[in-house]
Order: structure tokens, then sequence, then C-alpha cells
């Protein structure tokens, strides 16, 4: 399956999914596999009217779910008012600090949890996908939704849709996220003594 990715090529939110949006109707092909490709502002609009609801979707929750983030949260961006704001002018591009990849996407995760290592956390839209991409028996199911993996910065959450990620499941999806992020700080803090 052909695979590539989105956004920042130094990204601590990586989003994986299974399906890519119709870029070939925007950009004449589909990127090379295996390649990332930062967008340019007003690019997530664009794939938004050729790719249609769904992925207007995607893009709404994602913006969302980090602009949710408490104040404090390294993850969440920062000077943007509304996460449409966000959205529009940041979200997947070179320096948003994002990247959403589709297919069967190698997962680039650290060998060593006590590493010091740049802080990234990886989402897995879906079950599905996480059982496509042979990581879902590794992790700890909290329940039939929500899934972590005991010593990687990775989380199994519902697909980037309203109605499977709602706003009470943004909010379980953010207190996961910010557990590994705690436990990231603490790890590179134990590192340093």
């Amino acid at each position: 399956m052909h695979s590539f990715s989105l956004g920042s090529p130094n990204a601590s939110i990586i989003v994986y999914v299974e399906k890519a949006p119709p870029l070939d109707k925007l950009w004449g092909d589909m990127p090379q596999n295996g390649s990332n490709t930062p967008l340019s502002f007003e690019e997530i609009k664009a794939i938004g009217e050729v790719g249609g609801n769904g992925w207007r979707k995607v893009f709404n929750v994602y913006a969302k779910l980090l602009h949710a983030l408490p104040e404090n949260s390294s993850l969440r961006p920062k000077g943007f008012e509304t996460w449409q704001a966000y959205r529009d002018n940041e979200l997947l591009q070179v320096s948003s600090n994002t990247r959403l990849c589709f297919g069967h996407h190698h997962l680039q995760l650290p060998t060593n949890k006590h590493e010091p290592r740049e802080r990234q956390i990886h989402l897995i839209a879906g079950k599905t996908h996480a059982n496509q991409l042979g990581i879902a028996t590794e992790c700890v199911w909290l329940d039939h939704e929500f899934a972590k993996h005991p010593t990687m910065p990775l989380i199994v959450c519902p697909y980037f849709d309203y109605r499977q990620l709602s706003n009470n499941k943004i909010d379980v999806l953010i207190g996961l996220m910010q557990s590994l992020e705690h436990q990231q700080h603490d790890n590179f803090i134990n590192h340093l003594e």
C-alpha cells in the first residue's frame, strides 16, 4: 500500500490513518511512497474541497484536539485564539509540530523509553488501523476504543470524526496525551540526573 505523510518533518504529534485524501486531484499526482510533504497556507481548505466532508472532519478534529490541550502543555499550539485559526494557518505545515501519516506507515518509535529523545506522541486513529499496522496486540486496551502501548509513546484512539471522537472522547484522549507528556518529561529529567 502507498504510504506517505503530510506535515512537519520534526512533528511531536503524529497521527496515523489508513486512507489518504485524493491529493492527485489537487496536485496531479499522489506524493511519492515514503515521502513527507508539509502543507502550504490554504492547502487544508483545498484538500477539504476535493476530498469532501470526511477530510474536513479529520482536519477539524485534529485542530480541535490540539487546541483543547491545557495552556501549559508544550504540545498545545501557541498564538491562536481558536482551533479554526490554528487549522487554517498552521496545521500540517512545516512549523506546525504535526504530521498525518497514511497507509501502512512504519511507526518510528523510540526503542528505549528512557533514552532522551525529541518528545513525540503517536496517535493511531482507529482500532482497525492499529490491527493493520500490527500494533494493536502490543497495546493495553483501556476500553474498546482507547489503548496505550506499555513502553512507547503511542495511543490508539477512535478515528478523527465527530461521531467517533466526540468532545467527551477528545477529553479522554487529552488525558492520555498529558500522561505521556508528563512521563516523557520525567524520563528526560531522570536521564539528566
